[in-house]
């Protein structure tokens, strides 16, 4: 009897109190067993990456003068059928290779001609340099969160998340010139992945030009540095490298055959004029450009800066003590793109983004030494609910403050009005002209032309009516009414007023325009 008591009472106690203990504690082993794999980290990052990017990408806008130019001549060149030259404005573009733009073209094959389709690429590569980080970083250490902390400190970074929504060629080339330096890492390993380093090479050249052969001067002094100059006797660095000449070279070599001497001196022209001089001015801007980006990085590159001083002095003793491989490429990587942008009279801190991977890995070897083990589970929580508090954010705030808001107004009115085959007269003091240019022509879908003095554009009026102009209103007003000209106004905004001369001696009154909408992505 007593026995059977004791059975009944264990029986109860079992399903009382230990059968869902032993539940919770297997709930909770699951969900300790999910947080500690790197992979669960890994599309989580991804996922929240992709959202922060996306999240308001289809409402934004295309200012400034790349975007613009970018976008137009990706329309041009789907709409036209000429996938092997650059058009922009109505004539051939020999500035850049042509990658960005075959992405460009496709992006609006797929999703239609919208600011949106134009932003796409650079975002979904800003999303793959995250991704990257997370490989390279599984290659070049053994330390397992590792990876999850470059992630991290890249998607923290506001100035390459911003740039990434932006339909630029910067996030796209450093999507690229990370790609080679992994290629180059794997192949450390297995030799066949130079065949990836040496596409992803060619990529950054039909990118950027001869900036595209930056990564290779990080891999070669690199191999020499940790002793395995015996590599560049392998098949597979050797075919890596004439894919990486080669591919680019077909695009080049074709262009000098159909337009000859005009595109080599206008496609290195850039080059060349960025170039220091060697006279007493050139040298002093020189040397005081040499502190324009350690500056620049001083004021927003937090709170990640002090994170890559420290890895970078740590990495820097390894490269001079050990010739660690890890320490020695990303120094090298760090001084190869500091350097060359230093020199250049041109600078903006978007130039130096291939910098910033490794900039990440940097401040993430010094976060995976700086946070003990049992903090690091606490401070991923604490990072991911930013993120998603970011997320969160967006969705909430529908608002949107348009950049060239005015140049959008005006773009319809100015379109209506001109035929396809005409320009649209540009003359502005608001600076930078050359950006409302490029704005009027994506958002118009009208070829334009800039004209940089009042007496040219008083000239212009004179003798071609029906043409349609966007000018300040103060021009207008003190300038062009005095005229013994008739104007039609066809819209006017805060500052800009567009018009077309006619065949009078008075004027028609301007009339602003109102109640019309800024659409969300001009088709």
């Amino acid at each position: 009897m007593i026995k059977t008591l004791e059975r009944l009472f264990a029986f109860r106690f079992f399903h009382s109190t230990s059968f869902p203990l032993l539940i919770t504690n297997a709930r909770l082993a699951r969900r300790s067993s999910l947080f500690s794999r790197l992979n669960f980290h890994f599309y989580l990052i991804a996922v929240l990456s992709f959202a922060v990017l996306f999240a308001k990408l289809h409402i934004g806008d295309l200012s400034g003068y790349d975007d613009a130019v970018y976008a137009h001549e990706g329309r041009h060149m789907l709409r036209s059928g000429d996938w092997w030259n650059v058009w922009l404005n109505g004539e051939l573009d020999f500035d850049k290779p042509p990658l960005f733009v075959w992405l460009e073209a496709l992006a609006m094959m797929l999703c239609g001609v919208s600011d949106f389709a134009a932003k796409a690429p650079s975002a979904l590569l800003g999303l793959g340099t995250i991704l990257l980080i997370y490989f390279l970083a599984r290659e070049l250490s053994d330390q397992d969160w590792l990876p999850v902390w470059g992630m991290l400190v890249l998607v923290g970074t506001h100035f390459f998340m911003k740039q990434a929504m932006h339909a630029m060629t910067d996030v796209s080339f450093t999507f690229f010139f990370t790609l080679a330096i992994l290629g180059h890492v794997k192949g450390l390993r297995q030799p066949r992945s130079f065949i990836l380093c040496g596409v992803a090479l060619a990529a950054a050249i039909l990118t950027r030009s001869i900036l595209g052969l930056i990564p290779l001067g990080i891999i070669l002094m690199h191999l020499f540095l940790i002793g395995r100059a015996d590599l560049l006797r392998s098949g597979w660095l050797i075919c890596g490298l004439a894919l990486a000449v080669g591919l680019p070279l077909i695009w080049f070599v074709s262009q000098y055959q159909l337009h000859g001497d005009e595109f080599i001196s206008r496609h290195f022209s850039f080059t060349v004029e960025n170039l220091p001089h060697a006279d007493h001015h050139g040298l002093r801007r020189l040397a005081s450009g040499v502190f324009t980006y350690p500056l620049l990085l001083i004021k927003t590159h937090w709170p990640w800066l002090p994170l890559i001083l420290v890895g970078f002095w740590r990495q820097t003793k390894k490269m001079i003590g050990q010739r660690d491989l890890a320490g020695s490429l990303l120094v090298i990587w760090v001084v190869c793109v500091m350097v060359p942008f230093s020199l250049i009279e041109t600078k903006a801190l978007r130039y130096i983004l291939p910098a910033f991977p490794a900039f990440a890995m940097l401040a993430a070897m010094t976060l995976h030494g700086w946070i003990p083990a049992r903090g690091r589970a606490f401070t991923l929580k604490m990072a991911y609910s930013v993120m998603a508090l970011v997320i969160l954010a967006l969705a909430l705030n529908p608002k949107y403050h348009v950049r060239p808001e005015e140049m959008r107004r005006l773009a319809p009115v100015a379109q209506a009005s001109t035929p396809p085959d005409e320009h649209i007269l540009l003359y502005t003091n608001r600076e930078p002209e050359w950006a409302h240019l490029y704005q009027v022509i994506w958002y118009a879908e009208r070829r334009g032309h800039l004209l940089t003095k009042i007496n040219d554009l008083i000239s212009r009026l004179e003798r071609s009516a029906e043409t349609s102009v966007i000018t300040d209103k103060e021009v207008f007003t003190q300038t062009l009414l005095s005229l013994s000209l008739r104007f039609e106004v066809l819209g006017e905004t805060e500052n800009f007023i567009c018009f077309r001369p006619l065949q009078a001696a008075t004027a028609v009154p301007a009339q602003p325009i109102e109640n019309l909408q800024i659409a969300e992505n001009k088709k």
